[in-house]
């Protein structure tokens, strides 16, 4: 167990010449967050440039839909007639007393 205890010490020694602590300066603290904000910013506009495509791609979808798509439904001959007028376009030939007799199976 000694032995483990002296590489471990070892381990120690290497790490803190390896990684020496921090000068206690007043510009420390500044400093590291001056690091912090450089990240964090790099992080925002890559999620505000995403934002601005998927804006511009929804109004070009829209105007899309807008221009090409809804007038061409809307000029569809489905849609000029009634309910009604389709539903009397059907049963032209049909009598009062067609309807009348639909539940004989004569």
């Amino acid at each position: 167990m000694d032995r483990m205890d002296e590489k471990l010490d070892a381990l120690w020694v290497e790490y803190r010449d390896a990684c020496p602590e921090p000068d206690p300066t007043p510009e420390f603290m500044p400093r590291l967050w001056q690091q912090i904000d450089k990240r964090r910013s790099g992080n925002a506009r890559v999620l505000r440039r995403l934002a601005q495509i998927c804006v511009m791609a929804t109004i070009a979808l829209t105007v899309l839909i807008g221009a090409v798509v809804i007038p061409h439904i809307q000029s569809e001959a489905f849609f000029s007639k009634s309910y009604v007028e389709e539903l009397a376009a059907e049963h032209v030939n049909a009598d009062f007393t067609d309807f009348l007799t639909v539940g004989d199976l004569r």
